[in-house]
């Protein structure tokens, strides 16, 4: 069965809900994620990326740096104190909706 060769004939319109994103970790192993939250840290666009697996515990967080075809070009954040106040505004973000109930 090969139904996968037919994944790239969008039909429909953009919803980055169902897109998965296939990462490969330092060994090689691709992990499926989908778009969790884009947050915007600084004027910046970052992607919250929830992993699909279960063998993962985390999200990972890419800075978008744009579209190409429809995919988003996420960059790695190498930068410690970035990746620190996009985790804080994201930790925020979630803290905020879940104050909402009282």
């Amino acid at each position: 069965m090969s139904d996968h060769e037919h994944e790239h004939d969008h039909d429909h319109e953009h919803d980055f809900d169902d897109e998965i994103i296939v990462l490969e970790d330092e060994d090689g192993k691709e992990h499926n994620f989908v778009l969790g939250e884009v947050i915007q840290v600084d004027g910046k666009d970052y992607a919250i990326l929830l992993p699909v697996d279960d063998d993962l515990e985390e999200g990972v967080i890419f800075r978008i740096e744009g579209e190409e075809d429809d995919q988003m070009i996420l960059a790695e954040i190498d930068n410690d104190e970035e990746w620190e106040k996009v985790v804080q505004a994201y930790n925020e973000q979630m803290d905020d909706s879940d104050d909402d109930e009282e």
